[in-house]
């Protein structure tokens, strides 16, 4: 059997010969750049198909970038906009805050605090909705001395006072309820005249004015402290019409209630001067 690598005697004097051949070029190449044509001219030929050959790996590539950025981008916005959500939340409670800690300073540092009266300060937990029956929950009751009848105000005026007691909440019958009333008196001439709800917030109706009474639009009415419900120096309403009929003996009058009844948050009760001294005082009042 004939040897597949058998060699023939010529065998070395070719592999000798291409030996040659290869250190000539190669030195002809280095030294006087001859084959540098025929290198650009085979790089020139094969580089489409080089190109060809690389696309499908350039494409990968490039998808791969592509989602990768795209994911990446998409997660960033998603988490910028739930940051923004956050932000704006906070926003929202922060100018909530600044409202509350306004209407808290105005109600604390109100002109009724001059009065010589201990006060509790309360927030509203629950608004009656019925239409004619105007009541306010409050979170105080017996546990904070709290007592049926007991005076509340706001910054502005008088608001109504406690009807129902429990152990941690009352419920206060508001001024402008139809079945409340108070004595009230004109501020500027001293005229008494009972104030009474109308089942509006902002109105309340004044009685029992002569027709020939000294009132006029824009008096102020304040508590008498002579009916025993509020104590005395209290501002209550201010007059917004005087209704005059020939032949009538009384006055239809109709007043503004200073409280803002029907956007009120918190309020302050009042222990009267003369109830501290016959009892002890209120748990957490202040002075």
């Amino acid at each position: 059997m004939k040897s597949l690598f058998t060699l023939n005697p010529s065998t070395p004097a070719r592999l000798l010969g291409l030996i040659l051949v290869s250190i000539v070029l190669m030195v002809s190449d280095h030294r006087y750049q001859q084959t540098h044509l025929i290198r650009s001219t085979i790089g020139g030929v094969l580089y489409p198909l080089e190109r060809l050959v690389s696309t499908p790996g350039d494409i990968s590539k490039w998808l791969a970038v592509y989602f990768t950025t795209r994911a990446s981008l998409q997660s960033q916005v998603e988490s910028l906009e739930r940051l923004n959500l956050f932000q704006q939340a906070r926003l929202q409670e922060l100018a909530q805050l600044k409202l509350e800690n306004n209407r808290l300073r105005e109600l604390l540092d109100s002109p009724l605090q001059r009065n010589k009266n201990s006060v509790l300060l309360a927030d509203i937990i629950r608004v009656n909705l019925h239409p004619f029956r105007k009541l306010i929950a409050i979170d105080r009751g017996q546990q904070d001395n709290v007592y049926e009848g007991q005076a509340i105000v706001g910054a502005q005026g008088i608001i109504g006072q406690v009807v129902e007691v429990f152990p941690m909440h009352s419920n206060v019958l508001l001024i402008s309820d139809p079945s409340h009333a108070l004595l009230a008196e004109n501020n500027r001439t001293g005229l008494r005249a009972l104030l009474v709800g109308s089942g509006e917030a902002d109105r309340v109706y004044l009685q029992n004015i002569s027709s020939s009474a000294d009132i006029q639009i824009g008096d102020l009415f304040q508590t008498s402290g002579l009916d025993g419900l509020y104590p005395r120096n209290y501002p209550v309403a201010r007059v917004l019409e005087i209704g005059r009929v020939e032949g009538e003996a009384f006055l239809t009058v109709t007043a503004k209630p200073l409280a803002q009844l029907d956007s009120i948050r918190e309020v302050l009760l009042l222990w009267p001067e003369q109830r501290i001294k016959r009892k002890s005082q209120p748990i957490g009042h202040n002075k």
